[in-house]
């Protein structure tokens, strides 16, 4: 009893000793049990971070392939669009080309209708000037045709006049005739009276008659000369008359034959103007048409060819926009991942 006390003594008083140590090394234990603890479980959240920075570096370089891929496409895309930009720009410079060209013969029928049009008008303005000539020289042929028709009248009035002289001279020369036979007669008779007569009456009766008879004849031959002046006068007037119109009528036809040629000639000029302005007319409404045919053939091939590659364009330009899209929004969530 008296060991085990005293051994008992001994370990307590060690113990007592012991017990700062032993609190030391457990709380030791603890804290590098928990830091183990700590270490295990930051360990296993790096083991985690890095298993996850591993797929997303997998997917990363699988996005990235692909994105190589897809820009590897794009750029063949690329090519090709500019191939195509190229082509479509060689054709809308040939169409430029063939534009000039339409445009330059455009430019020649403009100037092709504007000279038709110029010889439109001035056939026109002839063919107007003609129509005024003609009706100007048609006014004076009326003019003309009535003054012919009153110096017709008059012609006609004088050569009524001219038959009532020369019958009214015929009937003079016949009562001159008359009373000359007449007078013959009477003288044939008072001779015969007187000779009948005795010889007694002979001489008064010579002597009358030398007296009566010188008279008479003197009074008669006077008259007869006045109506033979007059007769004379008469017949040269008739003969200048005569000549005035027969001059007048001759220079009338004479003019009506220059009148009616000018108006032939008038006619036919009038006649080659209308068949002119005809003929211009129809040029110029073949080549509008030919104009306008052309022009909107043209126009519809370059709106059609412009269209159509314009379409290319925006297709092209489209599918290239999607693609751009699709590799974008492929990237993004990966370097979102990365900054997470």
């Amino acid at each position: 009893m008296a060991v085990s006390d005293k051994a008992v003594r001994p370990c307590s008083s060690s113990s007592s000793g012991l017990d700062p140590l032993l609190k030391d090394l457990t709380e030791k234990k603890l804290i590098f049990r928990r830091n183990v603890a700590s270490l295990a479980s930051e360990l296993k959240d790096v083991r985690h971070k890095l298993a996850s920075q591993e797929q997303l570096f997998t997917r990363e370089s699988q996005t990235r392939e692909v994105a190589e891929t897809k820009a590897r496409s794009m750029e063949e895309e690329v090519s090709k669009l500019q191939k195509c930009l190229l082509d479509k720009d060689e054709q809308l410079n040939a169409t430029r080309g063939i534009t000039e060209h339409y445009l330059d013969d455009l430019d020649d029928l403009k100037s092709r209708l504007s000279v038709t049009q110029a010889t439109a008008e001035a056939s026109a303005a002839s063919a107007m000037s003609a129509q005024a000539q003609c009706l100007s020289l048609l006014k004076e042929l009326n003019e003309k045709d009535r003054s012919l028709k009153e110096h017709e009248l008059r012609v006609n009035k004088l050569g009524e006049q001219l038959g009532l002289l020369q019958k009214d001279l015929e009937a003079r020369e016949l009562s001159q005739r008359q009373l000359k036979d007449e007078v013959l007669r009477i003288e044939t008779d008072i001779m015969g009276a007187v000779s009948r007569a005795g010889s007694s009456k002979d001489n008064e009766l010579l002597k009358v008659l030398s007296d009566v008879s010188p008279r008479n004849i003197e009074n008669i031959s006077k008259h007869l000369n006045t109506k033979d002046t007059e007769i004379a006068r008469l017949r040269d007037e008739i003969r200048i008359l005569s000549a005035h119109w027969t001059n007048k009528t001759k220079e009338l036809e004479s003019q009506l034959e220059k009148q009616r040629r000018t108006d032939q000639e008038l006619k036919k000029r009038v006649l080659k103007l209308e068949f002119c302005l005809q003929e211009s007319r129809s040029q110029i409404r073949k080549l509008q048409r030919v104009c306008t045919y052309t022009c909107s053939i043209n126009a519809r091939s370059l709106t059609v060819k412009i269209n159509k590659s314009n379409n290319q364009c925006h297709v092209n330009e489209a599918s290239l926009l999607r693609q751009l899209a699709i590799i974008m929004c492929g990237k993004c969530p990966g370097q979102s991942q990365t900054d997470r």
